[in-house]
C-alpha cells in the first residue's frame, strides 16, 4: 500500500504534466500554423503590390512619352501601340490596353478579353476609372472585376513629358488590364513560394483564408486564396513518441519550439516588409543609376550582338545633336566611323557589336558622325559583358578634337619636346622627341622613363628635372628655367643639346603633379629650308633663295659657285642683292638671320639631312659651347 500510494501521485504528477505539455504543444502548433497563414497572405499582398507598381510604372512610362498625345489621344496609332507593349507583354504575358479620350470617351480597347465585351459595357468600366485620383506623374493600381474575372488595372493620364504652356488641363486616360488566370497564379505561386495559388469569385466563395478583394461599396469582389501550410501539425506528430516516453524531455523541447517560432515569426515579419519595399526601392536605383550615367560628361551607349543602339545617356544627345528615340534600335555606326587608327579593315560596325568572347576592354580612335553632318575625333572604349543571358556591348567615347589638335601642333616643330613628371616618367612626347628616343643614341626610354645611356649624365638629367619641378612648386624665380646639359654619344657624333624646363599644368596642381618639359636638339642632324620658304618671307629670287640654303648649310662663297655651277662673281652680285633685301652688312649676321627665322620652327618646313658629313665637327668638348 506504501508504494502504491508513491506510485499513484508521481503516476498523477506525470499525468497531469504530460496533459500540460500536450495542451502547450497542442497551442505551439496552432500558432505556428495561424503565423504561417499570416505569413502567406503578406507575401500574397506583396506580390500583387509589386505586380501593380510594376504594371503602373509601364503605364507611366508609355502614357506621359513625348509621343503619348499624338499617337493614342489625338490620332490612334495601334501599329505604336503595339510596339511599345513589348516590353509590358514579355513582362506580364496577355495585357488588355484601354485608351479615353478627355470627353470620357472609350476610342482603343484591346487584349486581354476586352474586344470581346460590348462597347455599353467598356463605357461603363471607363466611367468608373475616369473619375478615379489620377495625377501626374503617379499611377493608381488596383483589382476589377469584368464579366466575372478578375484583372489588375494600373491607370496613368496621357500627357507629354514637358508640356506646353497652351496644353489642354484634361488629359484621356490609358488603362492596362492584367488578367489574374491561371498562367499568372502559377507564376506567382512559383516566384513566392506559395501552393495551390487561385482565385474563388461570387457566389462560388468557400475558402476561409485569403486575401479578401472588396469594390467601393464594401462588398466581396474576389477571394485570392492557396493551400496554407501546416508546420505545426507536422512538429506535433514528431513529438508525440517524446512526449509519452518522457514528459521532462517533451517540456524541454516545447521550451526549445516555442524560442524557435518566436524567432522564425520575426523574421518572417521582416521578410515580408523587406519584398514590400523592395519595389519602390528598386524603382528608386533605376532612378538613381538614370541620373548618374546621364551627368556622365562622356558618351555611354550600349549595342546588342547585331550593332544596334539600345541605350544612350544625355552626353550622347549633346554630343552627336540626335534625340535618344533617333538613336535606339538604330546601327551604331550612325554615330561612329572608322577613324584615325583602322580597325584592321573591319570598320567601326564589327567592332561595336557585342561578342560575348571578348574579354578585354578595347581602346580605338573613331570619327563621330554629328547629325548636322559634322566630323570629330573620338575616344572610345569598349567593353563586353553577358547581361540575362545576351551580350552587350558598353561603349563609352570622348570628344579629343581640341587635344589631338594640340598634339599636332606640338608635332609641328623641329625641337623635340618632352614632358616628364619627377621620377622622369615620359608623360607626352611629340613626333621630333620620338624620334630621337626610339633611336636610343644618347638617351633612352626604358619602361616609360627617360634617361640616358651613360651613369653621370643620367643622374645630371634627374637632378635638373628634380630641380625644375622643386622651382615650381616653391614658387621661386627659377621658374621658368632649369639647366641645360649635352648629351654624350660618341668621340665622332656630335652630342644632344638639352634644356630642362618646368611646366605648370593647373593653378591648383601641388607636390608630384608638377611636370617638366625637356627639350632636345640633335647638332648632327643639318637641317635646311626650301629655297621658295626662304624666298618668301624675304623677297628673294629663286636663284638667290639657292645661295642662301647652301650659306646655311656652312658653305663657303666659292663652294656655293661649285655646287650651283655659277661663277664666283655670280654668287658675290646675288650676295649683295641678298644683303639689300635683307638689311645685312656680313654672311654671319645673314645667316643668324635665317636661322632665326619662322623657317625653321616647323618640322615640315624643313629638309632635314642626316646623311651628310658635317666637316667642321671638332669632338664632343667642342660641342657643349653650341647653345640649343
Amino acid at each position: 500500500m506504501t508504494l502504491q500510494a508513491l506510485i499513484a501521485p508521481v503516476v498523477a504528477v506525470l499525468l497531469i504534466f504530460g496533459g500540460v505539455v500536450l495542451s502547450l504543444v497542442l497551442t505551439g502548433t496552432r500558432v505556428q500554423d495561424e503565423a504561417a497563414v499570416r505569413r502567406s497572405l503578406q507575401v500574397v499582398q506583396s506580390a500583387f503590390e509589386i505586380m501593380g507598381t510594376d504594371l503602373g510604372r509601364h503605364a507611366i512610362g508609355l502614357g506621359r512619352s513625348e509621343q503619348a498625345t499624338e499617337k493614342l489621344v489625338d490620332r490612334i496609332d495601334p501599329a505604336w501601340l503595339q510596339s511599345r507593349m513589348e516590353p509590358v507583354r514579355g513582362q506580364f504575358g496577355a495585357v488588355g490596353v484601354i485608351v479615353i479620350d478627355p470627353d470620357d470617351a472609350v476610342i482603343y480597347a484591346q487584349g486581354g478579353g476586352l474586344d470581346t465585351i460590348e462597347m455599353e459595357r467598356r463605357q461603363d468600366f471607363a466611367d468608373k476609372v475616369r473619375d478615379l485620383p489620377v495625377s501626374p506623374p503617379d499611377s493608381l493600381a488596383g483589382f476589377t472585376t469584368i464579366d466575372g474575372s478578375l484583372y489588375v488595372a494600373a491607370t496613368s493620364i496621357i500627357a507629354p513629358l514637358a508640356p506646353g504652356p497652351d496644353s489642354a488641363l484634361r488629359h484621356g486616360v490609358l488603362i492596362f488590364l492584367v488578367p489574374v488566370d491561371d498562367t499568372l497564379l502559377t507564376r506567382l505561386s512559383r516566384d513566392f513560394l506559395i501552393d495551390g495559388l487561385r482565385v474563388e469569385m461570387p457566389p462560388d466563395i468557400v475558402a476561409s483564408i485569403g486575401m479578401r478583394i472588396e469594390d467601393s461599396e464594401g462588398g466581396t469582389m474576389a477571394l485570392v486564396t492557396w493551400t496554407p501550410e501546416a508546420p505545426g501539425r507536422e512538429l506535433f506528430d514528431y513529438l508525440l513518441v517524446p512526449i509519452i516516453v518522457s514528459s521532462l524531455l517533451a517540456s524541454l523541447l516545447l521550451a526549445t519550439f516555442l524560442r524557435t517560432a518566436v524567432r522564425t515569426t520575426q523574421q518572417l515579419k521582416k521578410g515580408a516588409a523587406a519584398l514590400a519595399e523592395s519595389g519602390a526601392e528598386l524603382e528608386h536605383s533605376e532612378t538613381k543609376l538614370k541620373a548618374i550615367i546621364d551627368g556622365v560628361a562622356d558618351s555611354i551607349i550600349t549595342i546588342d550582338e547585331r550593332g544596334l543602339i539600345t541605350s544612350a545617356n544625355a552626353s550622347t544627345q549633346r554630343i552627336f545633336g540626335y534625340e535618344l528615340e533617333e538613336m535606339l534600335g538604330q546601327p551604331a555606326d550612325m554615330l561612329v566611323m572608322e577613324g584615325p587608327t583602322p580597325v584592321d579593315g573591319s570598320g567601326a560596325a564589327r567592332v561595336l557589336c557585342a561578342d560575348p568572347t571578348v574579354n578585354e576592354t578595347e581602346y580605338r580612335d573613331f570619327w563621330g558622325r554629328r547629325q548636322d553632318g559634322g566630323r570629330f575625333t573620338l575616344d572610345a572604349a569598349i567593353s563586353h559583358i553577358t547581361y540575362r543571358s545576351a551580350a552587350v556591348a558598353i561603349a563609352i567615347m570622348r570628344d579629343v578634337t581640341e587635344r589631338r589638335r594640340a598634339e599636332e601642333t606640338l608635332n609641328l616643330l623641329s625641337t623635340g619636346m618632352a614632358l616628364v613628371d619627377r621620377d622622369c616618367r615620359l608623360l607626352l612626347a611629340n613626333r621630333s622627341a620620338t624620334r630621337l628616343l626610339d633611336a636610343g643614341d644618347g638617351l633612352t626610354n626604358s619602361h616609360g622613363r627617360i634617361g640616358a645611356t651613360r651613369r653621370h649624365q643620367m643622374e645630371e638629367l634627374r637632378d635638373l628635372v628634380d630641380r625644375a619641378c622643386t622651382a615650381q612648386e616653391q614658387g621661386s624665380a627659377e621658374a621658368t628655367f632649369a639647366g641645360v646639359m649635352t648629351i654624350d654619344r660618341g668621340e665622332d657624333v656630335r652630342p644632344l643639346s638639352i634644356m630642362v624646363a618646368p611646366v605648370q599644368l593647373s593653378a591648383e596642381a601641388e607636390g608630384d603633379s608638377q611636370v617638366a618639359a625637356i627639350f632636345i636638339r640633335d647638332l648632327e642632324v643639318r637641317q635646311s629650308v626650301p629655297p621658295d620658304v626662304l624666298a618668301t618671307l624675304f623677297g628673294l629670287t629663286p636663284a638667290e633663295a639657292r645661295v642662301v640654303v647652301e650659306l646655311v648649310k656652312g658653305k663657303r662663297p666659292q663652294e656655293v659657285a661649285d655646287d650651283l655651277s655659277v661663277s664666283l662673281n655670280t654668287v658675290r652680285n646675288q650676295l649683295k642683292q641678298i644683303f639689300s633685301k635683307t638689311n645685312t652688312g656680313r654672311q654671319s649676321e645673314l645667316i643668324s638671320l635665317v636661322l632665326s627665322s619662322a623657317a625653321f620652327v616647323s618640322e615640315h618646313g624643313l629638309i632635314i639631312d642626316e646623311d651628310e658629313p658635317r666637316e667642321d665637327w671638332q669632338g664632343p668638348d667642342a660641342a657643349k659651347s653650341e647653345s640649343l
